[in-house]
């Protein structure tokens, strides 16, 4: 497999996607997210859903139409500490499925623990004052909040499925010894817009945040995740987070293969305003405000989340990969799925009218 490169996975089929997605730590090179051996006491509550049903593009569904109709392979509703609904397709509830960009929404996690920690002085802070390498190209003039909003300004392309994007670009260079020319080919991007003012997806860039702070911290993610979450937050199994041959570190954009249980327990973590088992304050106190708060350059993102239309938010990854807030009713719901399709306003419209309806069933 030292072919395959991360890229790959946008391109596989159905049933390679099924064995791919969740055996990432034999096809990639990984670093563990160890788990400790105090676990999070989930309580099996489960909820009457055969009446359970919503619509959607005009034909009313159920919660298998959903599941059989966008490929999910697991689906679990908590609220607080109890499980109300889980229910798993071609997987085991001990499969590590990964979940591509809902490891963005760890890694603004982990910049509230590094600010809460010390480690990190302020947002504001350039992004080359820690990735020095690009001293004198237009990172210069961005900031680590620009970085976690999407807002660098930095003309980008992100298309997965368009081999001439930058992102598919700079994905072809990801092997050993590549990072001074993956530094050579982001050293020559050019500025789109000033800094904080337009909103542009970019990948690439949540690896720079990773960089940033991997430097920091003085510890790899993945231990950082393991020491300030996965353990402290009782995490059920250990993970794995894809590293980049190039940076030997691991993808702030991407990646990190877990249980479902697992994810659903990172939304609580998030509801939960990033205090863990033990009641210590592990994220610094108004994290998760500033990160869920909307951006000056996309009113429906904060740091790496997703923001929805009432107090909900989000991570979200490609091929169907979601993990939904809702702090008013004390709710997660955490969907792992294989979209045929990185992308797909059909599939988005169809999580969001199931999830629509699943919280208005909560509120009963």
């Amino acid at each position: 497999m030292d072919s395959f490169r991360t890229a790959h996975l946008a391109f596989l089929t159905p049933e390679k996607q099924l064995a791919y997605y969740q055996n990432a730590d034999r096809i990639l090179p990984t670093n563990k997210i160890e788990a400790g051996n105090k676990k999070h006491l989930l309580i099996e509550s489960p909820i009457d859903l055969s009446n359970y049903s919503f619509s959607f593009k005009d034909t009313i569904r159920t919660i298998n139409d959903f599941i059989n109709d966008t490929k999910a392979v697991g689906i679990i509703v908590l609220k607080n500490d109890s499980i109300l609904f889980e229910k798993y397709i071609d997987i085991q509830p001990t499969s590590k499925w990964i979940n591509f960009s809902v490891a963005k929404s760890v890694t603004s996690l982990l910049y509230g623990a590094a600010i809460q920690d010390g480690y990190i002085k302020s947002l504001d802070q350039k992004v080359t004052q820690f990735v020095h390498e690009l001293k004198g190209s237009v990172y210069d003039s961005v900031s680590l909040e620009n970085l976690l909003q999407m807002s660098s300004g930095v003309a980008w392309n992100d298309d997965p499925r368009n081999p001439e994007s930058d992102l598919m670009k700079v994905g072809r260079l990801d092997s050993i010894n590549a990072w001074p020319e993956i530094v050579n080919y982001l050293s020559q991007l050019k500025m789109a817009a000033t800094p904080g003012t337009k909103f542009n997806y970019n990948t690439m860039e949540t690896n720079l945040a990773a960089i940033a702070l991997q430097r920091a911290v003085g510890k790899t993610l993945s231990q950082y995740l393991s020491e300030k979450i996965w353990k402290p937050f009782g995490m059920h199994s250990d993970a794995n987070w894809i590293k980049s041959r190039s940076l030997s570190i691991e993808l702030g954009g991407c990646c990190i293969s877990a249980t479902l249980r697992d994810h659903a327990l990172l939304g609580l973590f998030a509801m939960n305003n990033g205090v863990d088992m033990n009641g210590k304050q592990v994220l610094e106190q108004s994290w998760m405000k500033r990160a869920t708060t909307a951006a000056r350059s996309n009113p429906g993102y904060g740091y790496y989340w997703w923001l929805g239309s009432t107090r909900r938010y989000f991570a979200s990854g490609a091929f169907g990969q979601q993990i939904e807030i809702d702090p008013s009713q004390k709710a997660v719901i955490a969907i792992q799925s294989h979209w045929s399709t990185p992308y797909s306003n059909y599939y988005i419209g169809y999580i969001d009218a199931m999830i629509e309806a699943m919280m208005k069933r909560l509120k009963k």
